[in-house]
């Protein structure tokens, strides 16, 4: 009797397995076993050196896009080592040039960018960064 109340209290405590050969908490109407559905994991260890995940991507009125919230949007993961969107492309990111009083050959400066920016987006989802409005 006192053998049969141990095993029914360890039965009900999920420590030993029942005759089917599943735990308590692992049987479906257990309330162990229920799950909420996870929240995208925002774990991404294959950015590059340079970026974190606070940096500001971009800057608005009603609250700033910062990195981790952009590859959330994208559904970024890592793959072999690299930053890839939902789609399977390479996440890569781009950093145009910002100033507060631009140098003179600003518009040639732009232009290399642009054309960097262009090669860019023909092979890889491109996050580019917008520059802080209180430095401009």
């Amino acid at each position: 009797m006192r053998q049969t109340a141990i095993i029914i209290a360890l039965v009900i405590a999920g420590f030993a397995t029942p005759v089917l050969g599943r735990s308590i908490k692992d049987q479906p109407d257990s309330p162990r076993h229920t799950q909420r559905p996870k929240a995208h994991s925002t774990r991404i260890n294959c950015l590059p050196p340079s970026t974190t995940l606070d940096e500001v991507v971009s800057y608005g009125s009603k609250g700033h896009v910062t990195v981790q919230r952009k590859l959330v949007q994208l559904q970024a993961r890592c793959r072999n080592r690299k930053l890839i969107d939902a789609k399977g492309r390479e996440i890569r990111f781009h950093r145009p040039s910002c100033w507060g009083n631009p140098p003179a050959d600003y518009l040639e400066i732009q232009q290399r960018e642009n054309e960097e920016l262009g090669r860019l987006q023909k092979r890889y989802t491109v996050i580019v960064f917008g520059c802080n409005p209180m430095i401009q």
